[in-house]
């Protein structure tokens, strides 16, 4: 049995080319399929998420030790990766973070007809998260980071902020680890904390995207 990369779940959503609904109907590569919120017949299918984002949740898996699907013994415990690979996956998963927001940060700025030279310059005036949550992603989203945070979770019914206080507190470990060469700043349990949350960061941002970003009907 072949187990599936996180490349190929993060390719399973769709962006609908007229009123931008993200989803996983993939459906929408099929030219004239009618989108379910727009009924605006799909000229192909379009991927929401760059290649970049699929690339790095790789990488963190690439390090973690999970069993082989067809091993007799991958009902066992999964083994503690070591030092080495723990920091790896840390710094991975603060990188994906990162990713993730400048796109949806991008996003909001074509959205709103922002010329590519401000958009740099937004960017490079706002170039750590701290910055980029507390002042970009107001202005783009139209309400603080903490409401939107409450807002998806509802939406969804997911407990998002659960995930953005972990991403919060792993970003701090990693400034730690980077900035002062503090290996020790880090939890032991933190890479399987880090692999565990990859896919409610990446749903987060399709819900940021799908409650403030898409076209109105």
């Amino acid at each position: 049995m072949i187990r599936e990369t996180w490349t190929h779940f993060i390719q399973g959503y769709y962006i609908c080319q007229s009123c931008e609904v993200v989803d996983r109907d993939n459906n929408r590569s099929i030219v004239g399929y009618k989108c379910p919120r727009c009924s605006i017949p799909s000229p192909g299918g379009n991927i929401y998420y760059d290649i970049t984002v699929g690339a790095i949740a790789d990488l963190i898996a690439g390090f973690y030790p999970l069993p082989d699907l067809d091993s007799s013994s991958s009902t066992g415990p999964i083994p503690d990766p070591p030092e080495s690979h723990r920091l790896a996956i840390l710094v991975f998963f603060c990188t994906l973070g990162e990713v993730l927001l400048q796109q949806y940060l991008e996003r909001g700025m074509i959205r709103l007809g922002l010329p590519l030279e401000i958009q740099n310059r937004l960017l490079q005036d706002n170039m750590f998260t701290t910055k980029r949550i507390q002042r970009l992603f107001p202005i783009l989203t139209g309400v603080p980071w903490q409401e939107a945070v409450k807002t998806v979770s509802k939406r969804a019914k997911t407990d998002f902020k659960k995930t953005v206080d972990f991403y919060i507190e792993a970003n701090g470990k990693r400034n730690l680890l980077l900035h002062l060469g503090n290996k020790w700043a880090v939890p032991s349990d933190m890479a399987k904390q880090c692999f565990d949350n990859i896919a409610p960061l990446i749903k987060l941002f399709v819900e940021f995207h799908n409650t403030y970003l898409v076209k109105p009907i």
